[in-house]
């Protein structure tokens, strides 16, 4: 937020003259007219003088951030390759990616020079690579964690990299250095946003520089949203990692996690709550009990049941801290020690299942079991909460072996139909008639023989014909 303005000698004159009656109506008003324009005069110039300065923080910001990727990768990146010594892969890929960065930012630089004061095109050009910092995000938290680790897992790799920012050419933390990619596209939208403050609307650069605001938002919007859905597979894999035998199978194509926590479970029996370790996601609600190792490492909790988020109701029961999960004729009474956490819980659970409504409408096909899974389903199926796929091995085999091919679609047979039609049928009386199926592979066949033997002769004479009259 800009500092208020002193007022100019000009609106300070102004002011005076409209409060004292010291000149007649015509002088007045000419006075007025022309301290107005010089009022005008030096608000534009203000405002030039202020834009000029934020083209110029653009430009130096992106010198200064140019020269911390290379300080990166000059000082820590090629002395490290070339040391025996053994670095992570997480810091190997970052730094291959901050070289990705720093050519495309280099490319930025060079529209700036090109541009000139309109700086805004250089952005609506280069914006686009912008989404490349989605590959350098994704590493960076697991990055962060590596370095704060080495200490204890790396000493001398440790020791190596405090030397070298140590160096007075260096003089900053690798840390520092590492994050300011992560924070460079956000700023570009404030500096451009400050550019456009200073721009009247009548410029011709003020659209372009509205343009330029977008595509970076684009861009960011871009970068945020891979990042999210990163980050959240790789929460589903620690998940699926702590969970006991691997059962059930959590990852999944386009599932998402959407909250998960510590809850109480009331007993049915009147015994004392028990503590359960709940996971909503965007088509299953899991709950499962801890095991006691810490949470997190392998092993450490057990799967109780699995809901159907489509088949779920929650509502709050007597107050806002207890509420109840109802799925067919499974119920569960919940509640939290925690303040307002159970009022969260519920808003999560009733958008988790609006959405899943709506994703529902626009997908024929099912993306959850139908059933509550309990224990003995988990136990006998490893992979309960991927969705159901129709079999039709038996189907393609049936299509194999037809001698002829109908140009007329069949109609796909479903699951509960499939064991009828390949094998034989009995009927009341105990005799063995066969299945439909069979009777079409016959006809089929039957039609195809017809045609090779009848019309097959006709058409190979017609084309005899053709040829000795052309002849």
């Amino acid at each position: 937020m800009n500092p208020p303005s002193t007022p100019s000698l000009s609106s300070e004159l102004k002011a005076l003259i409209e409060q004292r009656n010291v000149l007649t109506g015509r002088t007045k008003s000419r006075v007025i007219n022309d301290l107005n324009k010089q009022i005008q005069q030096e608000y534009e110039n203000k405002q030039a003088g202020l834009k000029a300065k934020a083209v110029e923080e653009i430009f130096t910001s992106e010198v200064s951030y140019l020269n911390q990727l290379e300080t990166a990768m000059k000082y820590f990146k090629r002395p490290l390759l070339e040391s025996n010594l053994k670095m992570p892969e997480t810091l190997k890929n970052m730094f291959d990616n901050l070289e990705s960065l720093y050519n495309v930012n280099g490319e930025l630089l060079n529209e700036l020079k090109k541009h000139g004061e309109n700086v805004s095109q250089a952005f609506i050009t280069v914006a686009p690579f912008f989404k490349l910092y989605s590959v350098y995000a994704y590493d960076y938290r697991q990055s962060l964690a590596t370095l704060q680790e080495l200490p204890k897992v790396n000493p001398k790799l440790d020791a190596f990299i405090k030397r070298q920012e140590e160096r007075p050419e260096v003089s900053m933390k690798l840390a520092s250095l590492l994050i300011a990619p992560i924070q460079r596209i956000p700023r570009y939208r404030l500096l451009l946003k400050e550019l456009l403050s200073h721009t009247p609307n009548t410029n011709p650069q003020y659209n372009v520089i509205i343009e330029a605001i977008k595509n970076v938002e684009t861009s960011t919007e871009h970068i945020n949203s891979l990042v999210y859905e990163h980050e959240n597979m790789q929460r589903i894999i620690e998940l699926q990692k702590s969970l006991c035998g691997g059962r059930p199978t959590l990852v999944y194509p386009g599932r998402k996690l959407l909250k998960e926590g510590i809850l109480m479970k009331v007993s049915k029996k009147g015994r004392k709550a028990q503590k359960r370790y709940f996971v909503l996601m965007s088509d299953v609600i899991m709950y499962s009990k801890m095991t006691g190792a810490p949470l997190g490492e392998p092993n450490s909790l057990r799967c109780s049941c699995v809901l159907p988020l489509r088949k779920c109701v929650v509502q709050h029961v007597l107050s806002d801290k207890v509420f109840n999960i109802t799925c067919h004729t499974f119920s569960l009474v919940l509640y939290s020690d925690e303040p307002y956490a159970s009022e969260a819980w519920v808003t999560s659970i009733q958008q988790a299942i609006q959405q899943e409504q709506q994703d529902r409408q626009t997908l024929s096909k099912r993306v959850s079991a139908r059933q509550v899974l309990r224990k003995k389903e988990l136990n006998i199926m490893t992979d309960t909460l991927t969705p159901r796929k129709r079999k039709q091995r038996q189907e393609d085999i049936d299509d194999i072996s037809l001698p002829f091919h109908s140009p007329w679609k069949r109609n796909k047979l479903t699951s509960s139909s499939s064991v009828d039609v390949t094998q034989n049928v009995q009927n009341e009386n105990g005799i063995k008639r066969p299945g439909y199926l069979s009777s079409i592979k016959k006809a089929l066949s039957n039609f195809g023989q017809s045609i090779q033997k009848y019309w097959l002769p006709i058409y190979t004479g017609r084309e005899n014909i053709d040829r000795r009259l052309t002849n």
